[in-house]
């Protein structure tokens, strides 16, 4: 299969990573498809990630090109001038707008900060489409954050409510996890200009949510 990319120059390139594929290979799925591999055969160069995405998400994914451009590409990620915006479904009416710095375990069960605000979009059916944004990078922060005020990203295996899950899949289509990586805009880690992408929500999402909003099967 061949990535879409959405920027490429001589530090950075960019994609659109699909729900599903790791972004690289692990001891547990050593053979699996994955975006680091693909990506590095499909333009020929070796590449250098700088950040990931859960392998169920979708959405913008950013990779460096060399390494002294990875450790400034990791500066920018981290900076306050960093906006990382995803876009996700959660169980319940959550408050219009609110923020968390709950911190979180890392996989040395080491707590670390973590910070994450979101906005509601719309509610349907007792369900709300939010907009989340992250000032941190911890492992599943989003879904955690989120599960943790009882508003579950729908279709989270891990952190969500089965029978929730089942009946959405079952009755309108689910496809995965309900989160995207939308758009992140940071400042270029050669040229300083600033470097904004954007995805457009994933068609199997796109068309789950229609379905949703329609309440059809």
């Amino acid at each position: 299969m061949r990535l879409p990319i959405l920027h490429h120059d001589d530090a950075v390139i960019a994609v659109e990573k699909p729900g599903g594929m790791l972004v690289h290979r692990t001891q547990m799925a050593p053979d699996r498809e994955v975006v680091l591999q693909t990506l590095r055969d499909q333009i020929g160069a070796r590449l250098y990630p700088v950040h990931r995405l859960d392998r169920a998400a979708s959405g913008v994914l950013v990779f460096a090109l060399a390494p002294e451009h990875a450790t400034a590409l990791h500066a920018a990620m981290r900076a306050e001038t960093a906006e990382k915006r995803y876009v996700a479904v959660v169980r319940g009416e959550i408050v219009e707008e609110g923020e968390t710095d709950r911190p979180l375990s890392d996989e040395k069960r080491v707590k670390r900060e973590a910070r994450s605000r979101w906005r509601r979009i719309e509610v349907m059916r007792g369900f709300s489409l939010v907009h989340v944004w992250i000032e941190t990078g911890r492992r599943h922060q989003i879904r955690r954050h989120l599960a943790h005020l009882a508003h579950q990203i729908v279709g989270d295996t891990t952190h969500g409510k089965g029978r929730i899950n089942r009946w959405l899949r079952d009755e309108y289509g689910l496809p995965r996890l309900f989160l995207h990586a939308e758009r992140l805009a940071i400042d270029h880690p050669t040229t300083g200009e600033r470097l904004v992408l954007e995805s457009p929500l994933a068609p199997d999402l796109a068309g789950f949510l229609e379905r949703f909003r329609e309440g059809t099967e």
